[in-house]
Formats: structure tokens, sequence, C-alpha cells
């Protein structure tokens, strides 16, 4: 298959107009009009219908959107691991990280690499760790960094131990402020939102030793950027951890742990039997000797 007739579907349903396609392709509207009958003729299926102003795609145009950007991502990815022949490593690092104090750990990580390492580029995606486990699966993120519990059975997985706390967090002039720390009886009748994960609502649970049916779960976010009015100006508290904090220096969210308290820690995870690029896994290799030495210091505290 041609990969210029891949990258035309592409553009194609990017911009949703064979006309205005066209143009960015540098090529006529009969010209790309052929190409594309040819891609529908090679796959054996309708891709898209056409309307008189825009292009609405098929149900196999949908399947065929994602597949074929993922085709010419792995062979833009190919090409770059065959150049490093000879230009030493290079390409593209496609990480996934939930918003946390591994954050900071991840930028050293990252900025060490790229010194020892300069034709390297990465790519970060923020996410909860159900989304950074859809991607990796899906073929679209090399490595995630994901808070545990982690479903871990189809991946290879390194501990990290950067640890979180988790607790609430609420408004500055929250009434629960006043407390130390919270308690499971203090989450009765609460408007909590949470993570996606039930795995992580049933052990934080746990720790609390409160039936998780009794809490009052308003919502669900992966990210907290779009419930933090929520959480400021309508009296919610988000179940969360502490490092959260580090992304909002404004002074309008504070934490307040529970009690018991309740930690985690990190978990690195790749796809188990999936042969990664050069790039990625030297960058594997380098952190987890970082890693290493991280827990020894841990384990010697």
């Amino acid at each position: 298959m041609d990969t210029r007739l891949l990258h035309a579907f592409i553009v194609l349903t990017q911009i949703g107009n064979i006309t205005h396609a066209a143009e960015v392709l540098h090529t006529s509207q009969p010209n790309l009009s052929r190409q594309l009958k040819e891609l529908e003729t090679e796959v054996g299926a309708q891709l898209f219908v056409r309307g008189k102003r825009s292009i609405t795609l098929t149900d196999a145009g949908i399947i065929f959107e994602q597949r074929a950007q993922a085709m010419l991502d792995y062979f833009d990815q190919t090409k770059q691991d065959l150049r490093q022949q000879s230009t030493g490593l290079a390409g593209k690092i496609r990480i996934g990280c939930v918003e946390s104090h591994i954050s900071a750990y991840v930028a050293q990580w990252l900025a060490a690499f790229q010194k020892k390492h300069p034709n390297s580029t990465f790519s970060i995606y923020s996410a909860d760790g159900n989304s950074i486990r859809t991607q990796i699966d899906q073929g679209n993120l090399d490595v995630g960094f994901l808070l545990e519990p982690v479903e871990s059975a189809k991946y290879w997985t390194q501990h990290i131990p950067v640890t979180e706390t988790w607790g609430l967090m609420m408004a500055k002039d929250a009434k629960l402020t006043q407390k130390s720390t919270i308690t499971g009886n203090d989450l009765v009748g609460l408007p909590l939102l949470g993570a996606r994960r039930s795995i992580v609502i049933n052990q934080i649970s746990s720790w609390l030793k409160i039936d998780p049916d009794t809490l009052n779960l308003c919502g669900e976010r992966n990210l907290d950027n779009n419930i933090l009015p929520l959480i400021t100006q309508f009296g919610y508290y988000d179940i969360s951890v502490d490092g959260m904090l580090d992304f909002y220096t404004d002074n309008q969210l504070t934490f307040v742990p529970f009690s018991p308290l309740s930690q985690s820690q990190h978990t690195l995870i790749t796809r188990k039997n999936h042969q990664l690029p050069p790039t990625v896994q030297e960058f594997i290799n380098e952190i987890t000797v970082q890693i290493n030495a991280l827990t020894s210091q841990v384990d010697h505290q």
C-alpha cells in the first residue's frame, strides 16, 4: 500500500472536505478523489460518504482511520530506527504519565537522557491509569508511569518507590480543612469525585474500612483540571493524592490525608512480548538503573 494514500486519507478525515484537503495536499480535487477510490478498492470497503460540503466516515472508515494513523506512525518510527545505524540513538519516546510526584522524576530522567542522546525526542501524554493502559495496549504509547495498584498481568513492570499519600482535595475554605486527617466516617454524605478505576476506590475503601457502596460518588474524572470549579465553587471533594498539589500553585486548593494513613507508590509498565524501538529500550534501561538506585536509597533509610 502506498503510504501517500494513507496520508491523504488522514488529511481528509481531519479536514472533512475533499476540495480543501486537495489544497492542503497540493493536488487537484479529481486526483485526490481518484486516489481515495483506489484506497477503497484496495481495502475492499467503502470508507466515507460524500455530502454536499463534507464527508462522513462509515463504520469501516472509522476503523481504518485508527489503523492508518498507527501504520503511518509505525512507518515513521521504523525510518527513525534505521537512521540510528549512522546517527546513534534517535527517535521518539512516547510516554504516558499520571499527574503526581512521579512527574518530577520523569522530567529529570528525560532531560538526562536527551542530554546524552540529543537526537532523541519525546511525547508526553498526561492521563489516568485507564487511559494510559489503553493507549499502550493499542500501540500508541511505549511506556507508562502509573499509580499502584496496577492490573499488571499483561505488562512488564518495574516498581518505583515514589510515594503518594491519599486523601481529599478540597477548596481552601471547605469545612473539612480544619481537620488534620479524614476518616471513613467523615466521608459520609460528602459530594465526592474520584478516579475512574474501581480498583482504586476499592483499595481506599479497604484502607478506611468502609463499604464503597456507601460513598456518595457524584462523578468520575481522569485529571483534575476540569473539576476545579466543582471543588472551588460548588463544594465537591476529590479523592486524590497529595502529588496533585504540585500542579496547582494558586492556593485555591488544600489537601487533607486519610486516616489510617493510605499510600501508594508507582509502577513503570510496557507491553510484554513486544519489541520496543532501540531508543525506547535504552531509555528504559537507563532509568531502571536510576530506579534501582532510588530503591536502594529508600531501603537504607
